[in-house]
Formats: structure tokens, sequence, C-alpha cells
């Protein structure tokens, strides 16, 4: 799996939320029966993006959650950051920063594909999830 087990619930409700008609609340119970997911397991994801301001909840009956801004608006990029913090911040082959003078010996080859696929991140939103499901990579050659 590309994207961590949280950052993939998270992206697959906020595609389910981005379905609903603008000011419907949806409650945890119907997002976990969509996704498939259980509701304590996605009640954290959920706060994770609330806090985030990804999402917006209310509480009591008629409560819920809805996105927080237009399905437009919210790339992957914003998600996965909200989750599991900046994608590929990290060097790819030692658990420490990748830094002028300490660069990894995979550094320079690493940094034009870490580019690319940040790039992708910040292209695709959940309007595109949405509309089209199946978004073929194109990467620059």
């Amino acid at each position: 799996m590309f994207f961590s087990r949280p950052s993939s619930i998270a992206i697959r409700a906020l595609t389910y939320l981005a379905t609903q008609p603008p000011g419907k609340l949806t409650g945890v119970r119907e997002i976990s029966d969509h996704i498939r997911i259980p509701g304590p397991y996605l009640s954290k994801v959920l706060l994770l993006l609330r806090r985030g301001r990804l999402l917006r909840s209310y509480r009591g009956i008629g409560g819920g959650y809805e996105l927080a801004h237009p399905p437009q608006k919210i790339c992957l990029f914003n998600v996965i950051e909200c989750i599991d913090g900046t994608p590929f911040g990290s060097c790819i082959l030692e658990d420490r920063e990748c830094s002028l003078g300490q660069e990894c010996a995979m550094h320079d080859s690493w940094g034009p594909v870490r580019n690319q696929l940040l790039s992708f991140l910040q292209s695709i939103t959940l309007d595109h999830l949405v509309v089209q499901p199946r978004i073929p990579l194109q990467l620059e050659a």
C-alpha cells in the first residue's frame, strides 16, 4: 500500500463525504458502513481530519461530519499531511533528514522522483476522485 492505512482511510472517507450534497451532515456509522471500516477506528481518523481543518463536525441529534472546504480545494497532499505529516519529508534510506553536505546515497536520484510525486499529490483533489475514480498516473520522462 502506497499510503499509510490511516491516510488511505481518510482519503476514502473524504471521498465519500465529497459525494454528499452540500450542507448534509453525515454520521460516522454511515461513513463506516460505506467504506467498510470499524466505527471506532474511523472516528480516530476523522478526529485528525477535523483537527487539521479538513472536516467540520457537529454534535447531537442530526449531527455528523461535512467537508470544511469544497472537494476541489482538498488535495491528496493536504490529507496525507494532516494524517502522517509532510509526505517524503525524511531521507528515503536512513532515519534522518538529508541535508546539504550529509546527503544519502540516493539523494540525487530520489529528488526528481520525490518532486513528481509531491506534484501529483498536490494536483489530485477529492473532486477528481469523485468525478474520475480511476486516474492514470502520468509521470514526466
